[in-house]
């Protein structure tokens, strides 16, 4: 079976590899919705880590690394 991001990398790559627009801001929608067809536990994108072992959706299939956000910008001003 794919993984989630396999199928949204598919998405994106039929569609055109687009950054922006509706493609782009659904393709993580589409992507759960895809791999929670037939599942009795559904693939939430917004599962947060219970467990403190930086893994999302602790106990499933579906346990993954948690989102890294990259800092662009330092936090401190001189």
């Amino acid at each position: 079976m794919a993984s989630f991001e396999q199928i949204k990398a598919t998405i994106l790559d039929v569609a055109g590899n687009p950054t922006s627009g509706i493609i782009a801001d659904y393709a993580d929608a589409w992507a759960a919705a895809i791999l929670s067809i037939g599942e009795d536990i559904p693939f939430k994108l917004d599962a947060r880590d219970g467990d403190g072992d930086g893994m999302v959706q602790d106990g499933t299939k579906f346990e993954r690394p948690i989102k890294e956000t990259r800092i662009t910008k330092p936090a401190e001003t001189r």
